[in-house]
């Protein structure tokens, strides 16, 4: 009996150390060529928005072959998790569709503003102060935002544990805004500090506050025009020479295995 507490026992501690890990593990996608390149890829995790020549933005298998897996045509928004620099340096994305998956250039998409963005426009104005939201919002619904002024958010019920934040901004009315670097889940947002419970229009009743959403990270605007020369992946031809080979080996030791059997009989 002992004994099999005493395995019961082993088992919760770690199931106990494995689940703080596991909360934090960043997704990986499902691709070959990711698979090959992992450690040349760079996590980002930022929504893009197409915008190419002719229209469309094409994703391709990977950035090393031609072939077309699918199109998107421009305005359609997509989470990019991944990129990669070929040796033209270029930047790709993979793409993770419903039923594709694919990588396409970046210099055809555009960032939507995010809080990344808004720190890059407002890092004059930050200021770096650490705190904690009040206890007096435990297991109250509090506002989430993407950045202040956004229209985005997450209404979510606090806890014993409340959002801390490390980075304080300060809006148009006086209002002190906290940055959460993460929260159950919940990565890079952000609280207003002195009103965590109320909705956009409790807090700009006249609208949002001008803020500039233009694209902000380093990929060039797309030219969408018909005479542009696309971006379209070089093939690898050491992996289709080495194909070749593969494939002319196996068709001699097939004729070779053949004659062989002929002889035989």
């Amino acid at each position: 009996m002992k004994k099999y507490l005493f395995v019961l026992y082993t088992l919760l501690c770690c199931a106990l150390f494995v689940l703080p890990v596991h909360a934090d593990i960043i997704w990986e996608p499902d691709d070959y060529f990711y698979n090959q390149h992992a450690l040349d890829c760079t996590y980002i995790n930022r929504m893009f928005t197409a915008n190419g020549p002719d229209g469309v933005v094409i994703v391709y298998k990977n950035p090393e072959s031609p072939q077309i897996v699918t199109q998107l045509d421009n305005g359609f928004k997509t989470y990019i998790s991944y990129i990669y620099t070929d040796s033209d340096g270029i930047l790709w994305g993979i793409y993770e569709g419903p039923d594709k998956t694919g990588w396409l250039p970046m210099d055809y998409m555009e960032v939507v503003y995010d809080s990344i963005s808004f720190v890059e426009d407002y890092s004059a104005e930050l200021i770096h102060e650490s705190g904690e939201l009040d206890n007096a919002y435990q297991n109250k619904d509090i506002y989430l935002w993407n950045y202040p002024g956004s229209e985005s958010f997450y209404i979510i019920q606090t806890n014993d544990s409340m959002p801390s934040y490390d980075r304080v901004y300060v809006d148009e009315e006086s209002r002190r805004w906290g940055n959460v670097n993460y929260y159950f889940g919940y990565k890079d947002v952000w609280i207003c500090i002195d009103q965590p419970t109320s909705d956009f229009t409790a807090l700009y009743p006249t609208g949002a506050p001008s803020r500039n959403t233009s694209q902000t990270d380093n990929t060039q605007t797309a030219t969408n025009s018909s005479t542009a020369k696309r971006i379209v992946p070089k093939q690898n031809t050491a992996v289709v020479t080495l194909t070749i080979i593969l494939v002319l080996a196996v068709v001699l030791a097939t004729a070779g295995l053949l004659i062989k059997f002929k002889r035989k009989e």
